[in-house]
């Protein structure tokens, strides 16, 4: 029989300011141990990344496999039939050309300062290409040189592609996430990334920042029209990471009641297993449904 260390996998995920770590044991009674990493502002990811290395006990560990999960606006997505992997660079530089990152995490849009990476969704028929600061990377392939790189939206698309081929009908996907302090206008911020499909077939798929329901509310509201969903026959779902500083109401539920105005079909993905407590939904989808 394998030692219990020759099962076990880790999961890295790097969000705009964050940084967090999953390790999987398949043969403990609680499989999943998930902890987060406190990120230290006034210095680059990079700096973040070589103290935890260095300092977090369960990087130190060997693992079966170990996947990195990036949590980022910087991607866009190319039909399979069009990718070409010898011009990801191109295709990722031409998409955000004059484009200033959201966060030291994510390194300077240019090229010269990205590890550009790709995911191939055969399911969906695209490919995902996405950059992440080329120290960021280089920092972990020394580390973990098996290590797997993927987008967060190359799992999720995937997910919601299987779920939007239930029923009838288009559906949009809203997934609130790396939020803190949402519910309020004010000091909240967060993110929102939008998925559009009709039956699997993905139509669109963008990430906004956003500053209170009032901006998801917005930038909600403008796609769908923009895409011409029926506020009768098509479906609107929302998912929301758990919030460790929510002072009220989720964000999503309040988003599903103001929105159940105008749009007939809301509903809310509810928090997964409570094995799973804390632990980001696209986190949560890359551990349960794999790539």
């Amino acid at each position: 029989m394998a030692p219990s260390n020759a099962l076990k996998s880790l999961s890295i995920r790097i969000s705009t300011d964050g940084l967090s770590f999953c390790v999987y044991t398949p043969t403990a009674a609680r499989p999943y141990h998930y902890e987060t990493y406190d990120v230290k502002p006034v210095i680059s990811m990079a700096a973040n990344l070589k103290e935890a290395l260095q300092n977090v006990d369960l990087l130190k560990e060997p693992y079966q496999r170990v996947n990195v999960l990036v949590s980022t606006p910087m991607f866009t997505t190319v039909p399979t039939v069009a990718f070409d992997r010898e011009h990801i660079e191109d295709t990722f530089n031409f998409t955000f050309y004059g484009t200033t990152s959201p966060s030291p995490s994510l390194g300077n849009a240019h090229t010269e300062q990205q590890h550009i990476s790709y995911n191939v969704l055969r399911r969906s028929g695209i490919a995902i290409i996405f950059g992440l600061d080329r120290n960021v990377y280089q920092l972990l392939h020394d580390d973990f040189p098996r290590a797997r790189f993927y987008a967060a939206a190359s799992t999720l698309t995937e997910q919601f592609s299987e779920r939007s081929m239930i029923g009838t009908g288009r559906k949009m996907f809203a997934y609130i996430h790396d939020q803190a302090n949402l519910n309020n206008s004010l000091t909240g911020s967060g993110m929102m990334t939008l998925y559009c499909f009709e039956q699997g077939r993905l139509l669109y798929v963008n990430t906004y920042t956003v500053r209170g329901l009032n901006d998801c509310q917005f930038f909600l509201l403008q796609v769908w029209k923009n895409l011409g969903f029926d506020q009768l026959d098509d479906s609107l779902v929302i998912v929301e990471d758990e919030n460790p500083i929510a002072t009220s109401d989720d964000v999503a539920q309040q988003l599903c009641n103001k929105l159940g105005y105008f749009i007939k079909q809301t509903s809310v993905i509810e928090a997964g297993e409570p094995q799973f407590r804390g632990i980001p939904y696209d986190l949560q989808t890359l551990l349960v449904c794999g790539f």
